[in-house]
């Protein structure tokens, strides 16, 4: 009996560790909406978020989505901007957009991104990446039996 309630503890220590992995974003942090009495809770996935972030028609700058400078250009741009407005480049201004999921995409995430990109009818093409592709049974093992904290790169 105490082993079952160790390893629920442990369980549910996790499920509080990755609810708070997020806390640190200002718009992206939850991906549950509770109800409030007149519409119904709801679910929106992590990856549907930050690409409906990514391609809003009216395209506010999102807090969540940095732009790093890449060249002297953007280093002086960034430099000016302190003086003057200087917009960002937004991603979807690009005609490709990387995305790449560490950890693992399942083939529902796969096809949550391309419906989502084609929902958006945008002309930017999207290239999803990521370091493997998962299989439901991966998740719990994933999340529950390995030390996130020191992960096994397999060197």
């Amino acid at each position: 009996m105490e082993r079952a309630h160790s390893a629920v503890e442990r369980v549910f220590g996790t499920l509080r560790v990755l609810g708070r992995s997020r806390q640190h974003l200002k718009q992206l942090q939850s991906v549950y909406t509770p109800s409030d009495g007149v519409h119904q809770a709801t679910y929106r996935p992590f990856v549907k978020q930050v690409l409906d972030e990514i391609f809003r028609p009216e395209r506010p700058e999102c807090p969540d989505i940095e732009h790093t400078s890449s060249g002297l250009t953007d280093l002086l741009k960034t430099g000016f901007s302190m003086f003057m407005k200087v917009n960002r480049p937004h991603p979807s201004d690009h005609p490709l957009l990387f995305i790449f999921l560490v950890g693992g995409v399942t083939p529902s995430e796969l096809r949550l991104i391309r419906d989502t990109v084609s929902a958006h009818k945008t002309a930017t093409q999207v290239l999803v990446m990521s370091t493997r592709l998962l299989r439901p049974a991966d998740i719990p093992q994933l999340l529950f039996a390995t030390d996130r904290l020191q992960p096994d790169i397999g060197v």
